[in-house]
């Protein structure tokens, strides 16, 4: 007897490799759902049965096995003699009372915001973008569905997305949140990967909560870090500081990029940043850079960057998408595009590197 493919192991001209593309998203509001109904804070806290853990979370579906197992088909999950338990990339990423590693706020971000991609049509017709406010408002509630149906407004160059974004403290809370999330990875590998005996001092240019700064600093004790960012940034950056210990080597500076200099350290970082705006505003960020980096400093931007010829990084491309569809101006770009910016600036010994999954490092020297 053969034994039997596994269903992803489909031939190229199968309808399946089509159809798994379109059912992606059932795979993502498992994952979604599971972040939101607390199945793995809850499994952190200890492993459970079914019925014990739907009992606690309230699960009363009769679907809760399919949804369980399901999440231990995607490798979230663990199930040994019917108790289930995180696995163990879920018991490091998924458990909020692990801030340093934490990114179950960026995917209550993406849960709030699940039924805003259903306005991609309409936006990709008018021109217009997605205000995405209310999702970030929801993600810090417990009905993550609050955010409801998308709204499409006007794009203009001149509008102030962030300003929109940071509104209200609810708001600023799930933003900030999110980007730790998102550039966990990132942060995580720059940390441990790049060499940083060079430096003393390091600033992080929209560093939100300060993630990169404290994955950074633990794993350089010689190292001082500055934080700046928009002034209502400042109290969430303290708090996520304090909760990784690392306030007596790391400060907030408030400032707005477009008006301020930037602060003067050995390493400027600017991370999921230049992807928000234009041509021109990318360009002027990193001749700031420039400006207030020394001789020898480095200028470091990391981003889900473009592959050269626009063929293979799907996230980056789809991430790109996402941000012309809810900035004013925003695109993502190739490495290629960002070392001709950078060298344009005057830097020079371009290099650029993988991180981790879709995020790529941009090096420049003064």
């Amino acid at each position: 007897m053969t034994t039997p493919q596994p269903e992803d192991a489909f031939p190229a001209d199968s309808p399946h490799a089509i159809i798994d593309v379109a059912v992606a998203f059932w795979k993502s509001k498992a994952l979604l759902s599971a972040v939101e109904l607390g199945v793995f804070e809850e499994l952190a806290v200890r492993p459970a049965t079914r019925a014990e853990l739907t009992g606690r979370l309230g699960i009363a579906g009769r679907g809760a096995a399919d949804f369980l197992d399901a999440l231990v088909s995607l490798g979230l999950l663990e199930r040994d003699g019917g108790v289930y338990r995180n696995s163990p990339v879920a018991d490091r990423h998924l458990d909020p009372r692990k801030p340093a590693t934490d990114i179950s706020g960026y995917l209550s971000f993406l849960n709030a915001g699940f039924g805003c991609w259903a306005g991609l049509t309409d936006a990709l017709r008018s021109g217009g973008r997605l205000d995405f406010s209310a999702a970030l408002a929801a993600s810090q509630s417990a009905d993550q569905g609050g955010a409801g149906d998308p709204k499409l407004v006007g794009a203009d160059a001149t509008d102030d997305t962030f300003g929109e974004a940071y509104a209200a403290p609810d708001q600023v809370t799930g933003f900030l949140r999110a980007m730790t999330g998102y550039s966990m990875g990132a942060n995580q590998a720059i940390a441990e990967r790049y060499d940083w005996s060079g430096a003393r001092t390091v600033a992080d240019v929209g560093c939100a909560e300060g993630s990169l700064l404290a994955q950074v600093l633990s794993r350089n004790p010689h190292l001082q870090g500055i934080g700046f960012d928009l002034p209502v940034v400042g109290p969430g950056f303290d708090a996520h500081l304090e909760r990784v210990g690392l306030t007596d080597r790391a400060r907030f500076a408030g400032g707005d990029f477009f008006t301020d200099p930037l602060p003067t350290a050995d390493a400027i970082v600017m991370g999921h940043v230049l992807h928000d705006w234009d041509l021109d505003t990318k360009k002027t960020l990193i001749g700031k850079a420039y400006e207030a980096l020394p001789d020898g400093g480095r200028l470091l931007i990391y981003e889900s960057l473009i592959d050269d010829d626009r063929r293979e990084r799907t996230t980056g491309l789809l991430i790109s998408l996402n941000v012309s569809t809810v900035s004013a101006g925003g695109l993502g770009y190739t490495g290629a595009e960002c070392g001709d910016w950078m060298r344009a600036a005057g830097f020079r010994d371009i290099a650029v590197s993988h991180l981790d999954g879709p995020e790529y490092l941009v090096v420049g020297v003064k």
